[in-house]
């Protein structure tokens, strides 16, 4: 199936895809929205790791004081490609403006955010194209048993987090685990509820819920400190037109280039029944 005019609204000029295209993947993926975002032209980002200090000692008057070395390390991230492709009709292109170039960009833009979120939130060693994500990295761990009935494991887990120094800024966690949270009850008999749902979403120990269906199932929630958790966009997003001549139309394909680098991966807690 290809995009036709006589299927779609008013269309945005083409000129609007990349930028369209760009905003819709950042605002719609939860990696974007937990971590920070580095953007680089370059095929690979190496951060620096500052991994240990150096020794110091008590001494007497006078004492020589040994000389002792840090140590250092780094992280590398090499972005991987993801994109999408759709054909549209040449009159589709030449007789709209503007709503074909909001269409196309939200489609691609959908698939592109949730393949992103599919590798951040998953392990991607399996599959030498898939960045390797969350579950592939050294993070610490929360036994919830088989169910939440109250937000100790979250306050465990941002104990967690603090014991190396980190603070949990983002909880990620499945849709059904977060209504099952917001009904969670202050007391046997109370229809008050626990947690109160704001403006901006729900909050759980103080600290905001970003929810993704793409959670795996063995896992109740993510504690993630967004400042060690780093998501590398490299060149933004792509976005081109190239001829169908036997169609008479134009292929709009969109492609971002993204990865992730966990500069500490202890800073981030699985809340999941160990069992």
């Amino acid at each position: 199936m290809a995009t036709q005019h006589s299927n779609i609204a008013d269309s945005f000029s083409p000129a609007a895809f990349g930028e369209m295209l760009n905003k819709a993947i950042q605002a719609k993926s939860i990696a974007f929205l937990a971590t920070t975002l580095f953007t680089t032209d370059k095929v690979k980002v190496q951060f620096p790791l500052w991994v240990s200090d150096p020794a110091v000692s008590w001494l007497a008057e006078l004492e020589e004081i040994t000389p002792t070395d840090g140590s250092t390390g780094e992280v590398i991230c090499t972005p991987s490609k993801v994109g999408g492709i759709t054909t549209v009709s040449n009159e589709a292109v030449e007789d709209t403006d503007p709503a074909i170039a909001e269409a196309i960009a939200n489609g691609i833009a959908n698939q592109i955010a949730t393949s992103i979120d599919v590798a951040f939130l998953g392990d991607g060693s399996a599959n030498a194209k898939v960045p390797d994500g969350l579950l592939s990295t050294a993070y610490q761990t929360v036994d919830t048993g088989s169910s939440i009935t109250n937000l100790d494991p979250f306050i465990a887990a941002i104990f967690k987090a603090k014991s190396v120094g980190a603070n949990i800024d983002h909880w990620i966690m499945n849709p059904t685990v977060a209504e099952t949270l917001s009904k969670i009850k202050k007391q046997t008999g109370s229809n008050e509820t626990l947690l109160q749902l704001v403006a901006d979403g729900l909050q759980v120990a103080g600290i905001p819920v970003l929810t993704d269906p793409n959670v795996d199932a063995a896992t109740f929630a993510w504690g993630i400190d967004s400042t060690r958790t780093t998501t590398v966009l490299r060149k933004g997003t792509e976005v081109k037109r190239f001829d169908v001549p036997r169609q008479d139309g134009q292929d709009v394909r969109g492609i971002a280039r993204v990865g992730f680098a966990f500069r500490h991966p202890q800073a981030n807690v699985r809340l999941f029944d160990a069992a």
